[in-house]
């Protein structure tokens, strides 16, 4: 009887361990709270991290930037480029059971084309219908030929959501249904938002946790520290000066990629009374350029491990200017530009989020923009209020972060293009927009990049919005979480990634 009972004792300790180990919970320490968990409607790079975990995608971008596919296996483009045939992928099911199929997909456009409040229209406009081969063959017509059309749907344009969940007539971001391989929860505003495993996902066998925690933790010094205490298990963008912390301990594990992003200081240059005299005259901005020094910004607030730059496309994209080189400081010739535009330099009010890394940079500028004679006010704001106000155009100058696409599409046009989605500045060049046109629709990579050279020489010039630099992506984790792989947009995908053994 006493060994049936130590038996007994010790099958129950086993399974207890492997129902605990099987439970993992992988918890990812986050800098910003996400907005709406729609991908219609969102408009954050932290909602994008959720999203890598929530909702699928009709392709996906490889660690060269290359299309690659997730819900759609292959596609096809006619002869004019006017029109792509996507292969679905068979069997998948969204998290409530509903089939995806074409109709799904022509569901998921159609509903971020016309929704009131999405995000997505610009990016979609070029799409003119949606047609159903069948079951696993849907068609985009487009009004003309617009060569980053996957690149587009790599991103939340291309995630698909549940038709049934969305046309239940409630807030779809409240309970969002995806085709990923985690399924909603529940969220705590600026505290947790939780997922779980979704069994029925098409790849679960690549899934090596069971739940996902992304945790609000504003502040990069305290992120770090709660993973070096193990309470995460990852934790996104580590502050360059916290490096040398995470290459030295055995505990940690760094991740690292060149970004696609970039941070750069934008102008309002015709929203309304914000406007000022900085935002009617390109010469008081080519003045406040020229009296920063990039290099010093990247030193002194990144430690050097980011890439002081003048463009919005990075230098890893093989659409970059390498002919168009970041001006050196100069004072002398920014207070001549100041003399130029009749006055003394205006001041200048520059909102930003109130995280360290923008409170050092908004710093650093004000420091030197002060020896042009520009006065510099600062207005840190919480991230929600930062937003607001962006979005609103209600600023006159904001440090804004782009985390970039793998097309340059997706960045020029949204934000020098007179429709563009990040167009919140009012921005507006007929030759801009002509330039832009011409590059959407040529699917020759040699013309495409002449294009994207000259647009370059145009938003430089007039400057509606001041490129600063392009931060690397930093991820770290504890050394016994494996297969974590960050790619140039700076997601973190959790396929393949598990409890090391």
């Amino acid at each position: 009887m006493g060994t049936q009972i130590k038996l007994a004792m010790m099958a129950t300790a086993i399974a207890m361990t492997f129902t605990s180990a099987q439970a993992a919970t992988l918890r990812v320490g986050m800098q910003d709270d996400p907005d709406a968990l729609d991908p219609a409607t969102s408009g954050t790079y932290a909602g994008r991290i959720v999203f890598a975990a929530m909702c699928d995608k009709l392709v996906d971008i490889d660690a060269k930037l290359g299309i690659v596919p997730q819900l759609a296996t292959a596609w096809t483009w006619n002869a004019e480029g006017t029109e792509v045939t996507l292969t679905l992928r068979d069997g998948v099911k969204f998290q409530d059971g509903t089939p995806f199929n074409a109709e799904a997909v022509k569901f998921n456009i159609e509903r971020m084309k016309s929704l009131k409040d999405s995000k997505r229209k610009g990016e979609l406009a070029p799409i003119d219908s949606v047609i159903i081969v069948d079951a696993n063959h849907v068609s985009f017509k487009l009004k003309s030929a617009f060569a980053p059309l996957l690149a587009v749907l790599s991103d939340r344009a291309g995630m698909m959501v549940s038709p049934t969940a969305a046309a239940e007539g409630k807030e779809f971001s409240a309970n969002p249904v995806c085709a990923g391989p985690f399924k909603y929860k529940e969220r705590r505003a600026r505290d947790v938002i939780s997922l779980e495993k979704f069994d029925g996902y098409w790849n679960a066998a690549a899934i090596g946790y069971d739940a996902v925690q992304y945790l609000y933790i504003p502040d990069s010094t305290v992120r770090l520290s709660r993973l070096q205490a193990g309470d995460l298990e990852i934790a996104e963008r580590i502050a360059p000066t916290d490096l040398a912390a995470v290459r030295s301990s055995k505990a940690l594990a760094l991740h690292t990629s060149p970004g696609l992003a970039v941070s750069h200081l934008m102008i309002n240059v015709g929203n309304g009374e914000k406007a000022g005299a900085i935002g009617k005259d390109a010469k008081l901005r080519q003045a406040l350029e020229l009296s920063i020094d990039r290099n010093v910004i990247n030193k002194v607030a990144f430690a050097g491990e980011f890439v002081a730059d003048n463009q919005m496309i990075p230098p890893s994209s093989i659409f970059y200017d390498k002919s168009k080189p970041a001006p050196a400081r100069n004072i002398e010739k920014a207070k001549a530009l100041i003399a130029e535009a009749g006055g003394a330099a205006p001041v200048v009010e520059i909102t930003y989020e109130n995280s360290l890394a923008d409170g050092r940079v908004a710093q650093i500028i004000q420091s030197m923009a002060s020896e042009a004679g520009f006065k510099i006010e600062l207005v840190p704001l919480e991230t929600a209020s930062a937003v607001e106000r962006y979005l609103a155009g209600n600023f006159q100058a904001y440090i804004g972060n782009w985390s970039g696409r793998a097309d340059p599409d997706p960045t020029l046009f949204s934000f020098f293009g007179k429709e563009g989605s990040q167009n919140v500045n009012k921005y507006s060049n007929p030759d801009m927009d002509k330039t832009l046109g011409e590059a959407r629709a040529s699917a020759d990579e040699e013309q495409r990049k002449a294009l994207y050279a000259k647009a370059t020489d145009i938003y430089l010039r007039d400057l509606p919005t001041i490129p600063l630099y392009h931060p690397n992506w930093f991820y770290a984790s504890r050394a016994n979480v494996d297969g974590i792989t960050i790619f140039p947009d700076g997601l973190l995908r959790l396929t393949d990634v598990k409890p090391a053994k």
